[in-house]
C-alpha cells in the first residue's frame, strides 16, 4: 500500500476505465466498475480483501438497491445486478437510439431515485487522450446526443435533460434540492433546482473550465455542501463550495481521476477510482499507480450518504 502527501493507494488495481466508486454499508466494501474490462470490483475496508465479478456486458455505474444487489447503468440499459450472485438482469433501456449514445455515470438522490446520464458514442469511441479531446472540441454541436434520465422506484423513466455530450454525475446537495451535473467535453458543470417529485428546473452554469484544468468527471458532496470533483486529464481532485469558490486542490500521482465517493462507518473517508485507458508503457512508467483505488486522506468534512435505490 503506497502513500503520498494527502493520498493512499488502497489497491493497485490497474483499472482501464474505473468508474462509479460507491460505498456499501451492507458489507463494508467500496465498489467500483471497470467499463473497458467489464466488471464490478470491491475492496473490503477493514480486511483489505478484494473481489471481482466479470460481467456479461459493460457496466458504467452502480448504486446499492434497497431490495438487494445493485441498480446499474449498462450496455443493455438499466439492470438489476448482483456480483455475488452473478445476476445481470436488464429491465428497461432509456436511450431511444443506443447506436448513437450510451449510458455513463449514475447515482441515487436523497429520496432513492436513480439518475444516470448518457454520452455520445462517437465521442466515447474516438476521444481517450487529451489530444483527442481537444481536437473534437469544435465538433460538439454534432456530438450532443446524450441525455439525463431519472429512474423512479416504480421502474418508470423520465428524461430530465437533453443535448449533452458526456454526462457525469449528478451529485446532490445535502438537502437534495440542488443537483450538479457535469458535461465533461464542453467543460461545464451545471446546477439545477430539484422539486420534491424529482423534476429539474432553473439550470445555470455552476462552473466553466479550460482544457488545461482537466475535464470535469464524477462528484461527491460533503455535509458542508461542498462538491468534490474529479477531473479526467488532470492531476488534481478539487473541492468547491456551493457558491463555486475553489476551496482546495488535492494533488494526485495519476492524471485520470474518475469518481470520488465517501465511505466508512461514518462516511468520514473519501475514496477515488482512477483510469489508465490507452496508456503506453512509458505513461505507466510515469504514473505507475494509474488505475488504482485511492483514499484521499483527512477530508475536512464527512460525506452525505446517498439513499439506496428504492425500486
Amino acid at each position: 500500500m503506497m502513500e503520498g502527501e494527502g493520498w493512499r493507494c488502497l489497491w493497485d488495481a490497474k483499472a482501464i476505465l474505473g468508474e462509479s466508486t460507491v460505498w456499501d454499508d451492507r458489507d463494508g466494501c467500496i465498489y467500483w466498475v471497470d467499463i473497458e474490462a467489464p466488471s464490478i470490483n470491491w475492496f473490503h475496508l477493514d480486511s483489505g480483501r478484494t473481489g471481482r465479478w466479470d460481467a456479461p456486458a459493460w457496466i458504467s455505474a452502480i448504486a446499492p438497491r434497497a431490495s438487494g444487489g445493485f441498480v446499474a447503468s449498462c450496455a443493455d440499459g438499466f439492470a438489476h445486478v448482483d456480483p455475488h450472485k452473478q445476476i445481470y438482469a436488464p429491465f428497461v433501456h432509456p436511450i431511444p437510439n443506443p447506436k448513437i449514445a450510451r449510458l455513463n455515470d449514475g447515482v441515487t438522490d436523497r429520496k432513492g431515485r436513480y439518475w444516470s446520464g448518457s454520452c455520445d458514442s462517437s465521442q466515447w469511441d474516438e476521444s481517450t487522450t487529451t489530444d483527442d479531446k481537444e481536437s473534437t472540441l469544435g465538433k460538439l454541436d454534432v456530438r450532443n446526443t446524450g441525455e439525463l434520465y431519472r429512474l423512479d422506484a416504480d421502474g418508470s423513466v423520465s428524461t430530465q435533460e437533453r443535448n449533452i455530450v458526456t454526462a457525469n454525475g449528478p451529485a446532490f446537495s445535502p438537502d437534495g434540492r440542488t443537483a450538479y451535473v457535469n458535461d465533461s467535453m464542453p467543460l461545464v458543470s451545471w446546477a439545477y433546482d430539484v422539486a420534491d417529485d424529482g423534476t429539474l428546473s432553473n439550470r445555470c452554469d455552476f462552473l466553466n473550465f479550460k482544457p488545461q484544468d482537466g475535464y470535469p468527471d464524477g462528484m461527491a458532496v460533503d455535509v458542508e455542501g461542498c462538491i468534490w470533483m474529479a477531473f479526467y486529464e488532470s492531476w488534481v481532485l478539487r473541492r468547491f463550495a456551493s457558491d463555486a469558490t475553489l476551496l482546495e486542490e488535492r494533488r494526485l500521482p495519476v492524471r485520470r481521476g474518475l469518481r470520488p465517493a465517501f465511505g466508512g462507518s461514518n462516511h468520514e473517508r473519501l475514496f477515488l477510482i482512477t483510469g489508465s485507458q490507452g496508456f503506453s508503457a512509458s505513461t505507466f512508467a510515469e504514473q505507475p499507480l494509474a488505475g488504482g483505488l485511492f483514499e484521499i486522506l483527512d477530508p475536512p468534512a464527512s460525506g452525505v450518504p446517498n439513499a439506496p435505490y428504492a425500486g
